[in-house]
């Protein structure tokens, strides 16, 4: 028998007319449903899909059909009526051999457009509310200065300063602050902490209102 009487079609069946008809053998030949008794009818239609469900192997048995029985025997050619004692033979080689998987069409693909389109939704929700989002709270006003902390100078003599905050007016912002004997960097003041902590660096700028 050749592959397309193995699944009951004819030469020119369609892809979708050899799919369907291997469905309906693979059915009716399934061991779960007929016992081992079926294993080498099974193998037949596995044998039949393998290659008249590839346009590749297809076209390539239709043109041993063409040539006749003097075919390479080392090809997937049909089957002849001597070698069914070979196939009779097969099922203990088959039997325990998982059928074809059924085919299921279109393969799936993996999301790209929509894991896409979630970023850049999530990076606009991200830059929206930097945006729009409440503004950083000022830095509070106490006593003991820190890096960032807006100053009055008191006293420019006595290099006193004052804390004040800084949307307000004010002469200088701490730049640090560093011990007695520390450095205070290029570009910034030397002024006595509040506190007697140590040196406090300031960095000039314009009074605000001034």
């Amino acid at each position: 028998m050749t592959h397309y009487e193995v699944l009951g079609v004819s030469r020119t069946a369609t892809s979708d007319e050899v799919r369907a008809a291997y469905r309906r053998a693979a059915r009716d030949a399934h061991p779960d449903r007929h016992g081992e008794a079926s294993a080498a009818r099974m193998a037949a239609v596995n044998e039949a899909w393998r290659v008249l469900g590839d346009p590749v192997r297809r076209q390539r048995y239709d043109l041993e059909l063409a040539d006749g029985p003097s075919a390479s025997a080392g090809t997937a050619g049909p089957r002849s009526r001597t070698g069914a004692s070979a196939t009779s033979s097969a099922p203990s080689a088959t039997s325990s051999a998982p059928s074809a998987p059924m085919p299921t069409g279109q393969l799936s693909r993996f999301p790209w457009r929509f894991f896409a389109v979630i970023g850049v939704l999530a990076i606009g929700v991200v830059f929206v509310g930097n945006v729009l989002g409440d503004p950083d709270p000022p830095v509070p006003v106490d006593a003991i200065l820190a890096p960032g902390e807006c100053v009055q100078i008191v006293d420019e003599a006595m290099r006193e300063i004052l804390p004040v905050a800084c949307d307000g007016t004010h002469d200088a912002v701490v730049a640090a602050v560093v011990g007695f004997d520390g450095a205070c960097a290029t570009g910034t003041e030397r002024f006595r902490d509040p506190q007697g902590r140590g040196t406090a660096c300031l960095t000039r700028v314009v009074p605000i209102g001034g």
